[in-house]
C-alpha cells in the first residue's frame, strides 16, 4: 500500500513535499503526452506494428513448408529462412509504420523530460542530486542513433539522455566488480564467458541515479534493469559506498535466497566462517583474504548486518576503496511510465516513498560498516 503524503513528510528532510509536488511538478505531468493503451496495457499505436510484423513473419516462415522440400538442406535453409525473414519483417514495418514510430519517439522524449525534472524537483527538495540516464546512453541505442537512417526524434531523445547523463564513475565501479549481471550460467571458455558478460554489462538498462551525502556519507546509488523471459523485469538497487579502509583483496556477501556473483578472473574465493549462527543463517561470505574479511565484518558489524536482513535478495562487493550493495526487486522510482505516459497522484507517492525507503538504506549500511564522514571535497574525518 502506498504511504499517505502524512506518513512520507514524517520522514527527517522530507517536510513541505507535497506542496512542492502541488506548485511545481503537477503542472509539468498534467501536459505529458499520454498513449491509448491496449487490452495487454501496452500503447495501441505500437501494439498494432508489432502484431504486423509478427503476423508478416509467421506468415512468411509457413510458407516455408510449403515450397521448401523435407530434406536435410530442406530443414537447413528453412532454419536459415527463420531469421532472415524475421529481420524482414522487422523491418519492412518499421519502414511502414516509420511515422507513428518517429511521432511516438517523440512523446517519449517528451515524457522522459518531464519524469526527469519532477525528480529533480523532489531530490532538491531533499538536498541529494538526481541523474536520469546514469552512465549515459545505453550502447546500443546511441550506435543506432549515429546512423544516417535513424529519424531525427530518435538522435533527439538520444540527446536528451545524455544531458541526463552522469555518475560515469560508479557505474563503472559496479560494472567492474560484476554486480550488473544476470542470474544467467554462460557456457564456454573463461575468455568467451567473459566476452558476455561484457555485453551484458554494456546492454543493460541503467536509471534513476541519485548522488550526494547523507549525515556526512558520500553515496551514489542507481537502478540498473535484468530483462527476465516470460517473466517480470527485475530491478536492481545498487548502492556505492566508500569502504572503511582500502581493501586488498575481494569480498562477496549474499543473502541466502540469491546466488553468488562471478568471481573474478584469477582470484580464488573462500568461504569465511565468522561464528555466529545468526549471521550463518541469513548470510553467506567468501573472500580472498580472509583476515581482511574478518577485519571489514567485524562483530559490531556482524551485529548490525543481522538486523539489516529483511528476507530480501541481497548481495554485496567490497573491494579496493569501494563497499557495493545490490537490492533486486520492483520498479522503483517510477513516478511517471515512460513508454504511457500514465501517472498518478499514487504512482508520485510511490516514487517519494521509494526514494524514503533508498536513502534510508543508505543510512543502515553507513552504519552497520561504521563508515567515516566525508567532507565535500572528498577527505574524510
Amino acid at each position: 500500500m502506498v504511504p499517505s503524503w502524512t506518513e512520507i513528510e514524517r520522514a527527517d528532510g522530507f517536510q513541505g513535499l507535497q506542496a512542492l509536488v502541488e506548485s511545481t511538478v503537477l503542472p509539468d505531468l498534467e501536459i505529458v503526452p499520454q498513449e491509448v493503451l491496449s487490452e495487454s496495457g501496452a500503447p495501441e499505436r505500437l501494439a498494432r506494428p508489432t502484431m504486423m510484423a509478427f503476423g508478416i513473419f509467421i506468415a512468411l516462415f509457413l510458407s516455408t513448408f510449403l515450397w521448401l522440400p523435407d530434406t536435410w538442406w530442406g530443414t537447413l535453409l528453412r532454419f536459415v529462412c527463420f531469421f532472415l525473414f524475421f529481420l524482414f519483417s522487422v523491418g519492412l514495418v518499421l519502414y511502414l509504420k516509420r511515422k507513428t514510430i518517429v511521432q511516438f519517439i517523440g512523446r517519449s522524449e517528451r515524457r522522459l523530460a518531464a519524469r526527469s525534472n519532477a525528480l529533480r524537483h523532489i531530490c532538491d527538495h531533499l538536498g541529494i542530486t538526481y541523474v536520469g540516464t546514469p552512465g549515459g546512453v545505453p550502447a546500443p541505442l546511441a550506435w543506432f542513433a549515429r546512423q544516417g537512417w535513424a529519424p531525427q526524434e530518435l538522435r533527439a531523445l538520444t540527446d536528451r539522455m545524455e544531458q541526463e547523463g552522469g555518475m560515469d564513475a560508479p557505474v563503472r565501479v559496479a560494472r567492474d566488480l560484476g554486480l550488473m549481471q544476470g542470474n544467467v550460467i554462460v557456457l564456454g571458455t573463461a575468455s568467451q564467458r567473459a566476452k558476455y558478460a561484457e555485453q551484458a554489462e554494456a546492454t543493460a538498462r541503467v536509471e534513476d541515479g541519485f548522488c550526494g551525502h547523507r549525515a556526512g556519507i558520500r553515496f551514489d546509488m542507481f537502478e540498473w534493469v535484468e530483462d527476465v523471459d516470460e517473466a517480470p523485469d527485475i530491478h536492481h538497487l545498487v548502492i556505492v559506498l566508500a569502504a572503511p579502509f582500502m581493501l586488498h583483496g575481494v569480498t562477496h556477501l549474499r543473502a541466502r535466497k540469491t546466488g553468488w556473483l562471478q568471481a573474478p578472473a584469477g582470484v580464488a574465493l573462500r568461504d569465511v566462517d565468522l561464528g555466529p549462527r545468526a549471521f550463518d543463517a541469513l548470510y553467506k561470505l567468501r573472500a580472498s583474504d580472509q583476515t581482511e574479511a574478518r577485519a571489514l565484518f567485524n562483530p559490531a558489524v556482524i551485529e548490525r548486518v543481522i538486523a539489516l536482513a529483511h528476507g530480501g535478495k541481497f548481495r554485496a562487493v567490497a573491494s579496493g576503496s569501494h563497499l557495493v550493495f545490490d537490492f533486486a526487486g520492483d520498479n522503483r522510482f517510477n513516478l511517471l511510465d515512460l513508454h504511457t505516459g500514465v501517472w498518478s497522484d499514487d504512482t508520485i507517492r510511490g516514487a517519494v516513498s521509494d526514494i524514503a525507503e533508498a536513502l534510508a538504506l543508505v543510512d543502515a549500511l553507513a552504519h552497520a560498516f561504521m563508515l567515516r564522514k566525508q567532507a565535500p571535497d572528498g577527505s574524510r574525518s
